[in-house]
């Protein structure tokens, strides 16, 4: 197959060389554009997401401070009513206000810094996909394609725990809810979660020598390509059922950790890559980390 590359290239006129005929050369150097334009497009995304992210706690926070007003006064009413017809109505209320108030919870995010450890990323990548395998019996297959040997990574476990409950978790439920005639086209039913090390990689500013990536790769329908570009925004889902906050909740989570999240999506098969550092040496970085040159 042939790929095309995009590339820069700089000439360069160096001083006269002794002995070479014509008494100067030219030099054409030649460099993959192809991370630097992602890399702009990145930090663009990211710029805008923080916007909104910003936009969408401020709503949070508006949402969640009437409602324990809301839910006192209906319990209230709900004490001076004999009726147990009338009590259903108050009941509704309660419990649509816990509903409202755990959804704005969702939308604040993660309230706490990360706390760093040195974390075995195979025993939380298990502990979630049994917490999902349960859920979805044998509708849907959890298949494991592990590097055993990955060393620890640097990370808030609870914190990771969540990213990928969130990621798979969409993976799971979007193949259950395929229309009969998409998932017959699928069978079975497939998320496949692959660890590997991933080599020399810019983030943001600093090139990793090393990083953990890990792939959570679904045989679902696809994300449409009107989504793909903003998959990681609050309130964005292509899901029925969906809130839009899983993946914006995660993407943010891993930027405090210094990593990523990033996604491919065709019909009939999409990748989520969650980029996790390792842990730093006593200068703060990880091993041969390096700043990348503007």
């Amino acid at each position: 197959s042939v790929q095309r590359v995009q590339l820069h290239q700089q000439l360069l006129a160096p001083p006269e060389q002794a002995g070479t005929p014509g008494g100067q050369q030219l030099l054409v150097e030649l460099h993959p554009l192809d991370r630097l334009i992602h890399n702009n497009r990145e930090d663009s995304l990211f710029t805008t997401n923080q916007a909104t992210r910003a936009l969408v706690r401020g709503m949070a926070h508006e949402i969640k401070n009437p409602l324990g007003g809301i839910r006192g006064a209906a319990q209230l009413l709900e004490r001076q009513l004999d009726s147990a017809e009338l009590r259903e109505y108050t009941a509704v209320i309660i419990h649509e206000a816990d509903r409202l108030r755990a959804l704005a919870d969702r939308m604040l995010g993660a309230r706490q810094p990360p706390a760093f450890a040195r974390v075995n990323i195979h025993q939380i990548l298990e502990r979630v996909r049994r917490i999902l395998q349960a859920e979805a019996g044998d509708a849907v297959q959890l298949v494991r394609d592990y590097d055993p040997s990955l060393p620890e990574v640097w990370a808030d476990p609870d914190q990771l725990i969540q990213v990928f409950l969130n990621i798979m978790g969409n993976a799971v439920q979007c193949l259950l809810e395929m229309p009969p005639s998409q998932a017959a086209d699928r069978l079975p039913p497939r998320v496949l979660i692959r660890s590997r090390v991933l080599r020399r990689f810019t983030i943001g500013t600093r090139c990793h020598a090393l990083l953990c990536q890990v792939e959570i790769e679904d045989n679902g329908p696809g994300i449409s390509t009107e989504l793909r570009e903003t998959v990681f925004y609050p309130m964005v889902t292509g899901r029925s059922q969906g809130t839009g906050l899983g993946l914006p909740i995660a993407q943010a989570i891993m930027q405090q950790h210094g990593g990523l999240i990033e996604c491919e999506s065709q019909p009939g098969q999409t990748i989520f890559k969650v980029l996790v550092p390792f842990p730093p040496t006593n200068d703060g970085t990880a091993p041969g980390d390096s700043h990348a040159q503007p």
